[in-house]
C-alpha cells in the first residue's frame, strides 16, 4: 500500500490528464502575478531572506480546502492494520457532494483579490504571503466558504481529514518560504518593502471572463491584524471548479495534477 498526500482546493483549471479541451488558468491573472513577482525580484538585494525559490509559479496558484493522505490502493494483506483512505475513496465522495453544492451556487463564483496579507510573523518577517478577498462577507466569499465549510465537514465525517478544525480564510499564497531552495530550515524574509510594492503596482485589471479559467488559493489562519494587510488590487476572476490534487506534483506547465475535479455551479 502507497500512501499520497492529496488535497482539495477551488480552481479553474482543466488539466491535461483529465480533460481533453484543455483551456489553463487564467492568462491575465497569470501574467499579473508574474510581473508583480519579477518586481519583488528587481528588489530582491533590499529585501532581507527573499529568492526566487521561495516565489509560487503562478501556475500552482489555488485556494486549499484541506489536505489528505490517500492510498492507492486497498489494503488487504494486514486487516488488523489501520486503514487508510484510498484516493478513489476521495473522488467518490467528491463526486457525490456536487448535488450540495449546486444547492449553493449555481454558477461558478468572482472571487475579488483585493487584500495582501502574510501568515507565520515574527516582527517585520514573515513565512507566508498571500493576496484574497477582502471583504469575506461578499456574496460570492460567502458561497466559496459555504462550499469550502460542506467540504471540509463531509470529510472529516468520513475520517479523510484529521487535522484539527480551523476556520477557513480564503487566500492564494504568492511566497512560501518553506519552498526555499536548498532546502534548509525555513528562513522568514521582510514584507514591508513587498507591501510598498504592491500599493504602487497593483493597477486596474481585466475584469473575469467566464471563457477563460484561472486559479486560486485558501488555507486555515485567524484573519490578519492590520498592520499585516493592505488593500491592493489584483482584479477579479473566476472560479468555477474544485479539484482533487496530488501534492508536490508536476503536469506538463507545472501545474498540479488533479486526480478529479467537479463544477462549481454545475455547469
Amino acid at each position: 500500500m502507497s500512501l499520497s498526500r492529496s488535497w482539495l482546493r477551488v480552481d479553474s483549471e482543466i488539466p491535461h490528464s483529465c480533460h481533453p479541451n484543455y483551456k489553463g488558468q487564467h492568462p491575465e491573472l497569470r501574467k499579473r502575478i508574474k510581473d508583480f513577482q519579477q518586481k519583488i525580484l528587481c528588489s530582491a538585494n533590499e529585501i532581507q531572506g527573499l529568492d526566487q525559490s521561495i516565489l509560487v509559479d503562478p501556475r500552482r496558484l489555488h485556494f486549499t480546502i484541506g489536505v489528505m493522505a490517500l492510498s492507492t490502493t486497498e489494503s488487504p494483506d494486514n486487516p488488523d492494520a489501520p486503514q487508510s483512505r484510498t484516493i478513489s475513496e476521495a473522488i467518490a465522495l467528491l463526486y457525490s457532494l456536487a448535488p450540495e453544492i449546486n444547492q449553493i451556487t449555481r454558477q461558478p463564483v468572482l472571487l475579488t483579490l483585493d487584500k495582501m496579507g502574510v501568515l507565520k510573523t515574527k516582527g517585520q518577517q514573515a513565512g507566508v504571503l498571500y493576496v484574497g478577498p477582502s471583504d469575506e462577507s461578499s456574496e460570492n466569499a460567502s458561497k466559496v466558504n459555504l462550499i469550502f465549510n460542506l467540504l471540509t465537514q463531509r470529510f472529516r465525517q468520513e475520517g479523510f481529514i484529521s487535522d484539527p478544525f480551523r476556520p477557513a480564510v480564503l487566500h492564494c499564497t504568492l511566497i512560501n518560504a518553506s519552498h526555499r531552495k536548498p532546502r534548509r530550515i525555513p528562513r522568514a524574509f521582510s514584507y514591508r518593502e513587498i507591501f510598498g510594492l504592491a500599493t504602487v503596482d497593483t493597477t486596474s485589471a481585466a475584469p473575469a471572463d467566464p471563457e477563460q479559467s484561472h486559479q486560486l488559493s485558501a488555507s486555515v489562519p485567524s484573519p490578519a491584524p492590520a498592520d499585516r494587510a493592505i488593500r491592493v488590487d489584483f482584479g477579479t476572476w473566476l472560479a468555477s471548479e474544485i479539484q482533487l490534487c496530488k501534492m508536490g506534483s508536476h503536469g506538463p506547465e507545472n501545474e498540479y495534477v488533479s486526480c478529479a475535479s467537479i463544477p462549481l455551479g454545475g455547469n
